[in-house]
Formats: C-alpha cells, sequence, structure tokens
C-alpha cells in the first residue's frame, strides 16, 4: 500500500505542474494549482509566480495583495526582490478600489460578503482593492436585516458604497372594525303606496253603480207597462173586438214588459258582482250596505259605504 506523500512533496508537485501551464502562458489553469500548492505547504517560490500569473490574466488586485504578502519574506540579496517591488508598483495605479460608508447614523453592520468571501470589519470607511469586473456585496445586520449590492468596477476605477439597512417591515394595519348589524342605519320607511284594494273597490261602485240604475229603470219601465195594461182594457175588451189605438198599446205594452224584464235582470247582476267584489277586497276600514231607496220615477237600491 502506497504511503501519502508529505505535505511538502505534494505541494512541489503542484507547483511543478503549474509552473508548466504558466510557462506555457495557460495561466488560467496554473492559477488553480499554484493556490492548491501553496495552502498544502507555503513557499515564496509558489507564492512569486500565482503573483506573476495573475497579474498577467488582468486579476491586478489579487497579483497585489499577493506580491505585498511576499515582500517581506525575501531577503535582501533574492534575486525576486527587485522584480516583485517592481511588480508592485506598476500595479498601484490599475488598482480598483471599493469604499464602503456607513450611513450616519446607521447600526455597524455585523457581517460583510464580498464574492461570498468575508470581509473584516475594518473594511468600513477604507479602500479595499478588487479586482477588475462585477462583484457582489452582501451586508448583514444583528437584526437579520440584510442588504446586497452589485457593483462593477473597471482597472483604476474607485467606487463608493453607502451602507445602510433597509426598514423595518411596517407593522401591519388592523382592520377597520364592522359595524354591528343593530348598529347599521335601518333604511328609509318606503313612501305610502296606493292600497292593492282601492282599484278593485272602484270597479265594484261602478258595477254596483250600473246594476242599481238598470234596476230603478227596470221598475219604471215595470210601472209603465202596468199603467198601458189598464187602458189596453178599456180599447181592448176582448180579442176580436181591438181597436187601432188598443193594438198600439198591446204593442207598446209588450216592450215596456220585456225591457223592464231585461233591465231588472242586469241590474240584479251588477248589484251581486259589486256586492262580491267589494266582499271579497282586503279590509280597508270601510263598511258596505246594499240600501234601498227612492230613485226618479220609482223605487231602486243604492249601494253606501262609510268609514
Amino acid at each position: 500500500m502506497a504511503q501519502p506523500k508529505a505535505p511538502k512533496d505534494a505541494a512541489y508537485e503542484l507547483f511543478q505542474q503549474g509552473l508548466v501551464l504558466a510557462e506555457a502562458h495557460d495561466c488560467p489553469r496554473a492559477i488553480p494549482l499554484f493556490r492548491k500548492s501553496q495552502e498544502t505547504y507555503p513557499a515564496r517560490g509558489t507564492l512569486y509566480n500565482l503573483a506573476l500569473c495573475e497579474r498577467e490574466i488582468g486579476q491586478v488586485a489579487s497579483a497585489w495583495r499577493h506580491l505585498k504578502e511576499l515582500l517581506p519574506q525575501l531577503e535582501p540579496g533574492d534575486p525576486r526582490l527587485p522584480t516583485a517591488k517592481q511588480e508592485l508598483t506598476s500595479l498601484e495605479p490599475r488598482l480598483p478600489r471599493l469604499v464602503l460608508e456607513l450611513a450616519q447614523g446607521a447600526p455597524a453592520p455585523a457581517e460583510l460578503l464580498l464574492d461570498r468571501a468575508p470581509l473584516p470589519q475594518g473594511s468600513v470607511g477604507s479602500e479595499l482593492p478588487v479586482d477588475p469586473g462585477d462583484h457582489v456585496l452582501v451586508v448583514r445586520w444583528a437584526d437579520g436585516r440584510q442588504t446586497e449590492t452589485r457593483v462593477s468596477l473597471p482597472e483604476g476605477a474607485r467606487k463608493d458604497v453607502r451602507l445602510e439597512p433597509p426598514p423595518a417591515a411596517a407593522a401591519a394595519t388592523p382592520p377597520a372594525p364592522v359595524p354591528d348589524a343593530a348598529q347599521a342605519p335601518s333604511p328609509p320607511p318606503d313612501a305610502p303606496s296606493t292600497p292593492p284594494s282601492s282599484g278593485r273597490r272602484t270597479l265594484a261602485f261602478a258595477i254596483g253603480g250600473v246594476g242599481a240604475a238598470a234596476l230603478g229603470v227596470s221598475l219604471i219601465t215595470g210601472g209603465l207597462a202596468l199603467g198601458t195594461k189598464g187602458d189596453l182594457e178599456e180599447e181592448c175588451p176582448t180579442p176580436s173586438r181591438c181597436s187601432d189605438d188598443g193594438m198600439s198599446l198591446s204593442s207598446r205594452g209588450q216592450t215596456l214588459t220585456t225591457t223592464s224584464t231585461v233591465l231588472g235582470a242586469v241590474g240584479l247582476v251588477g248589484l251581486g258582482a259589486g256586492v262580491v267584489l267589494l266582499l271579497t277586497a282586503p279590509e280597508q276600514g270601510t263598511s258596505v250596505a246594499l240600501t234601498p231607496a227612492l230613485l226618479p220615477g220609482g223605487g231602486g237600491a243604492l249601494l253606501r259605504s262609510r268609514f
């Protein structure tokens, strides 16, 4: 069973692989190998080559930080020292800088994340060198509030970001109370309407009046027919001995008798219909009575109503 490699040996192997790629100008593939090697076993040569590769692909802030980290580790006679200082000086004006400023009266954030990597609390109020391109800044406060800001910086640019927590959620407004049914205003009273029975009572009085009038005329014509009968007996003592006046009186008597009979029937029907309509109409506080009355030329009956 093969023994695991010592960290130094594993790191050296990763460094050699990365160096081959860097010499072939394939820094995007070399940088992960250099970083893994440096994490496994830190070495000045690895850090130096990592910074040079980062500078080559435009990660100027990463290269600048690694060169600053390397300088204190190089001895005065190290041939890499002059190159490291020169590269550091040339990168300085190319650095994009992000400045975090706390809004007036705002509490200090509990956590700062730049591209998911935590930032120290001392980052607020200072300039942060960042690589050119797009970045996401997440700020969290102790009460759970959070903001997320996206920024894009080219080489040499400066961006100020104001740190301020979002407003607290407004308290829900309680709904307005619904009034009880007993408190609801009552609808206005309906306007008085014509009683439904008034039309029926009017019709009853009209029909009854016509019937009473027909009955009165029937009595009158009946009386005239009786008078004609007496004159007819004088003019026509026997059917074979009847004068021309008697024949005329006979015809007139028959006409009066027929008219009296027909009008009498009409009058009785009209009075009966009127009484039925009145009796079946809804109560309205009135009373109706059929009262005998003397009509011009004879007897008759009238319908009377009173409160």
